[in-house]
């Protein structure tokens, strides 16, 4: 991935600021990357003075090495004349070429397509993953059946179209209404989050699929909220749904011993129905399976993320095996490394003890990478050495300082008072103190400003 700092203006507040843009979008290094590019959410930026959402319109280039695609998208406005695009095209392409190594380089890469509108680059992606105009007419007869039910007046007319909605109401229908509450949530607009809501409650209450779906929401949180072997055998036992079971079996995976199986044997031996008896020992096998298949897994995914392990020690370029393998850098990998490092300690392998932790680095550098610019300098707060370390920080990130930082800040050192750690919750409430101090100075100088007007 190659990122660049844009300058943009916020349609909304008129305000410039600096904003890190995306200007390859590599399949390989980030999978995620066609789903930003299918969903328009490529070089998606919030304003750091009113909040503001929205994707910024520049140039980048697709790169899919597995389809043999490189696709430059260049907005009409990015360049004043064919020669200006040429030059734009020409620099991601040479940017693109020197993040590969020189065995990878074919001869598609020296002849990218050009795409002038999103439209048209969006169709390419499209065809390139399968994706027909059938399955796009059905998506977007869901999104326009959630926009209908989010515009409607009443329940009478929820209903009438609910009715005439055909087999639209699905699990991929809910996953679409669940996607734009959460991006209406995160633009802030409170309004038509409200009626979302409000859509997506009656859906649940209204159809088959959304009270089994309700239902598993609600079975998922009673467990987290009292995660007991008593409760998941209660969970198990009500559950007509074996979707929902095996997310139980797979939430509660750890409380699924000995002691688990000797309860649920005794729910079965206190059973006098025999139907009833049937039943629970038929759902006492579909977990042992469950379990069994989910250990399986388990042990594959272990056995994979060491390998991957090997694989980085001996390869000439572990960052650029990293960026190819990120769905596989998850907890399981870290705490594979974190064991490889303690044992080659103990072993005294420095040599060893060594690369390995330069593999902890590179992938903590790229963790870095991909964290909001929020979240970013919020952890870089939290370890600054001292109080002249923070305000270097937050002086270098002043585009950043802003009320939500001032909010979490707050929550952070709550939590840390909770937890009794004194010295680091005095050392944020030190920060936090700054943090008010640089947003009240910005929020007077806005409305001097606006006096001044």
């Amino acid at each position: 991935m190659s990122q660049a700092l844009a300058q943009v203006t916020c349609p909304s507040c008129r305000q410039r600021f600096s904003a890190p843009v995306e200007q390859i979008l590599d399949v390989d290094l980030d999978p995620s990357a066609s789903i930003r590019v299918l969903s328009n959410q490529v070089n998606l930026i919030r304003c750091p003075h009113c909040g503001s959402t929205g994707a910024v319109n520049l140039p980048f280039l697709y790169h899919d090495a597995s389809k043999e695609l490189a696709l430059v998208y260049v907005p009409m406005e990015a360049g004043r004349d064919s020669l200006e695009q040429q030059q734009i095209i020409g620099t991601l392409s040479r940017l693109l070429l020197n993040q590969m190594p020189p065995e990878q380089r074919k001869g598609y890469l020296l002849n990218p397509q050009i795409f002038f509108t999103y439209e048209s680059l969006l169709k390419k992606v499209r065809e390139a993953e399968g994706i027909t105009e059938e399955m796009i007419a059905a998506q977007q007869a869901k999104v326009n059946l959630f926009r209908q039910l989010v515009e409607a007046g009443s329940d009478e007319e929820r209903a009438m179209l609910l009715q005439e909605s055909g087999g639209l109401i699905d699990e991929e229908f809910f996953g679409i209404t669940q996607a734009h509450i959460a991006q209406v949530e995160a633009i802030g607009h409170q309004d038509l989050l409200q009626k979302m809501i409000q859509a997506q409650s009656y859906l649940l209450a209204e159809t088959t699929l959304g009270r089994e779906l309700a239902a598993r929401s609600d079975a998922i949180i009673a467990l987290k909220e009292q995660p007991t072997r008593e409760k998941l055998v209660e969970l198990l036992v009500d559950s007509d749904d074996a979707a929902t079971r095996q997310i139980l079996i797979r939430l509660a995976q750890p409380m699924i011993d000995y002691i688990f199986f000797q309860q649920f044997t005794r729910r079965i031996e206190a059973t006098k129905d025999a139907k009833e008896r049937q039943r629970l020992e038929e759902l006492r096998k579909e977990v042992l399976q469950v379990r069994d298949d989910l250990a399986q897994e388990i042990r594959q995914e272990v056995q994979k993320r060491a390998a991957l392990i090997n694989d980085l020690l001996s390869t000439e370029k572990p960052a650029l095996l990293a960026r190819r393998r990120l769905d596989d850098i998850d907890e399981i990998f870290l705490g594979l490394l974190e064991a490889e490092i303690d044992q080659a300690r103990q072993n005294d392998n420095q040599e060893l003890a060594s690369r390995l932790e330069e593999i902890w680095r590179l992938i903590s550098d790229m963790a870095r990478e991909q964290m909001p610019p929020e979240l970013l300098l919020l952890n870089q707060l939290l370890e600054s050495q001292d109080l002249a370390e923070a305000r270097r920080i937050l002086e270098e990130n002043r585009a950043l300082v802003q009320l939500p930082l001032v909010q979490a800040l707050e929550q952070i050192k709550v939590h840390l008072q909770e937890q009794q750690s004194v010295e680091l919750s005095q050392h944020v409430a030190a920060i936090l103190e700054i943090v008010r101090s640089m947003v009240d100075s910005r929020q007077k100088a806005g409305k001097l400003e606006i006096a001044g007007r």
